[in-house]
């Protein structure tokens, strides 16, 4: 493959600033979902910051700033329905996303009756196929507790509209998963290799055993692989979308798997502390386990590579 693997200079400042806005407002009670109330404020300064109108239809290119952005909020471990509000900010004409990309309205976006976000969200957009509806809430919402903390919630909803530019914006969607499952993925690694680096046992550290330092080598090399998979994913969105729908769902696929096999060696190196409320790595691995649920993440996206690379052949 000779298509260039890393970030452009622009798309390596915007991760920067990006992850520069999430050490500071990204605090442990946001990132941990411990709060009351969805941290509205937090979510607003990434929406100043553009993040979401990456996504819309009127930008040139921007699937590559997507990617370079999501990294940044998975390593955080940011809150919020990220992957949807590209998809939305893409997909709702231009007069119903405003608020979305404002930061001012949340998204819902799944297969009823248990959507994500729901019991937070003002837009709902139903999801299936190659289909998608703007659609309007019937009654109230029946919270649901989750893995990761999420505010999910049992609703029915009527469809209202039929939006246009499906594909384009799940291929954004599923970079976005993408990048964020790596940047979620790399932070718990880290956290594992620090942690290998630092405990003794039998008078040495225990990343120098092979049956702790091998798992993590190998989940940092399916990372790094994902990454690259999913920034030359990007840029075929941007330049030859035809050929960049196989690619992004791809690289969604891969980026979930090395975000789990990341979650497992970190977990096993760790031991017990990583599975306290308190401990270091706990909520994000359950986060990571949360994003490879969402919507699509099982039906047609394996399918859907496997077309477009038969078809290249």
């Amino acid at each position: 493959m000779d298509r260039p693997a890393g970030l452009t200079p622009d798309q390596q400042a915007l991760a920067e600033t990006v992850r520069g806005y999430c050490r500071t407002r990204c605090t442990e009670d946001i990132q941990r979902g411990l709060g009351a109330r969805f941290p509205i404020g937090f979510w607003t300064g990434l929406a100043d910051l553009g993040i979401f109108a990456l996504a819309m239809p009127s930008e040139e290119g921007g699937a590559g700033e997507i990617v370079a952005a999501s990294i940044e909020l998975g390593r955080a471990s940011a809150p919020g329905p990220v992957a949807a509000t590209f998809f939305a900010a893409h997909a709702l004409p231009e007069d119903r996303s405003g608020a979305l990309v404002a930061g001012a309205e949340l998204v819902s976006l799944g297969v009823p009756p248990l959507m994500p976000w729901a019991a937070v969200a003002e837009v709902f957009i139903e999801w299936a196929g190659d289909g998608a509806w703007l659609a309007r809430r019937v009654g109230e919402v029946e919270p649901e507790d989750t893995l990761g903390n999420e505010p999910w919630g049992r609703v029915s909803v009527d469809r209202e509209r039929l939006l246009d530019r499906v594909p384009a914006a799940a291929d954004l969607f599923h970079l976005a998963v993408a990048g964020y499952a790596v940047g979620a993925g790399r932070r718990v690694l880290d956290t594992a290799v620090d942690h290998a680096r630092s405990r003794e046992q039998f008078g040495r550290s225990i990343g120098s055993f092979q049956a702790v330092a091998h798992p993590l080598v190998n989940a940092a090399l399916e990372l790094e692989a994902s990454e690259k998979l999913a920034i030359v994913a990007a840029r075929a969105v941007d330049t030859a979308p035809a050929n960049g729908a196989g690619l992004a769902a791809a690289a969604r696929l891969s980026a979930s798997r090395a975000a789990m096999s990341a979650a497992f060696a970190a977990h096993q190196t760790l031991g017990a502390i990583g599975y306290t409320v308190e401990g270091p790595i706990g909520h994000v691995t359950q986060r990571i386990r949360q994003i490879t649920l969402l919507t699509d993440a099982d039906s047609g996206l394996g399918k859907r590579v496997l077309t477009a690379f038969s078809a290249e052949r």
